[in-house]
């Protein structure tokens, strides 16, 4: 991403790096964690890994909302919350239903939510930032 216009606030852009350095560290944690609760021997184990995965994505929450909040149209704020919502609201869908094919669908339907909600906080966050926003949702191992 390059640089449009000068940035104005260096050290607005010093704290979200921060932030997305924090968001980046929670995000590979959330995945150790995923593996270790899969590889799990015992219901003990697999349920205390479960507890910390949910501590850490409520941590990871947060966090991007506190980036987000720091951009200055507030109806961009409210889409990506609305964008969020729709995610979740997959959840109850995903957990009644027993149909191969439908659940398919519900899982295409759900990917393609997730890869616009990344779009739209990359966007949001190019805007922060006062760089070029992406053309499409970009995903890396390495975010820096």
């Amino acid at each position: 991403m390059a640089d449009t216009k000068a940035n104005k606030a260096p050290e607005q852009n010093k704290e979200v790096f921060a932030q997305l350095r924090q968001l980046a560290e929670i995000s590979r944690s959330i995945e150790q964690h995923t593996m270790m609760q899969s590889a799990a021997t015992n219901i003990v184990q697999a349920g205390e890994i479960k507890r910390r995965i949910d501590e850490l994505t409520e941590k990871q929450d947060r966090l991007v909302m506190t980036i987000v909040g720091n951009h200055p149209d507030p109806q961009v704020r409210e889409n990506f919350r609305k964008l969020g919502k729709k995610i979740e609201d997959y959840r109850p869908k995903i957990k009644q239903c027993e149909d191969p094919e439908e659940l398919r669908q519900l899982k295409k339907e759900v990917d393609e939510a997730v890869e616009e909600w990344i779009y739209n906080f990359q966007v949001i966050v190019s805007s922060i930032l006062g760089v070029t926003p992406p053309d499409k949702a970009v995903q890396s191992d390495k975010p820096f």
